[in-house]
């Protein structure tokens, strides 16, 4: 049985490598945070709208007629199913998990180079049911996210949209 000034050191050891394992990460500057994005999963159908279930909520004005202004993308009903927003790191990739709890929508992405004011180079995969479907490089800019019309779903298309998020205010 180990004493109590053994569990004690133990104790105070992991604390320290803890808190330099902390400090390691704070030098990092692939770490570094250069922006974020957004990741939102629609429905989208021609036939009944409440298909998208109980919890999906209705889509703004102007994403819906920038769905519909592409002819692929152009259905009667548009529901967010999720939505979720990310860290961009300097030089390091993330996941977005846009459905959370569910992983059945994944995106991976990377920064490619340093983001210019307002738009952003990007890394991208899409992975559904655990299969990745697209890899591709992307330019997001401003206020124009990019659609990818996804699998049939319950009557209906998901739509994932990638998006620059706008800087939060410290604070909030």
């Amino acid at each position: 049985m180990m004493g109590r000034r053994k569990w004690m050191a133990l104790g105070l050891a992991m604390m320290c490598v803890a808190s330099s394992h902390r400090a390691l990460a704070q030098k990092d500057p692939g770490k570094a945070v250069i922006g974020q994005v957004e990741f939102t999963v629609y429905h989208a159908t021609n036939g009944d709208p409440d298909a998208a279930g109980t919890k999906a909520a209705g889509v703004s004005k102007d994403t819906e007629t920038r769905l519909r202004g592409e002819e692929r993308l152009s259905f009667k009903s548009y529901r967010i199913l999720g939505k979720e927003v990310q860290p961009l790191f300097r030089s390091y990739e993330n996941w977005a998990q846009p459905l959370r709890p569910s992983d059945e929508v994944l995106v991976k992405f990377e920064a490619r180079s340093k983001p210019s004011k307002g738009a952003a180079s990007l890394n991208l995969e899409l992975w559904i049911s655990k299969i990745k479907i697209l890899k591709t490089d992307v330019r997001l800019e401003g206020n124009r996210p990019l659609f990818i019309l996804g699998p049939e779903w319950r009557g209906g298309r998901l739509i994932i949209g990638i998006a620059l998020a706008p800087k939060q205010k410290p604070g909030s």
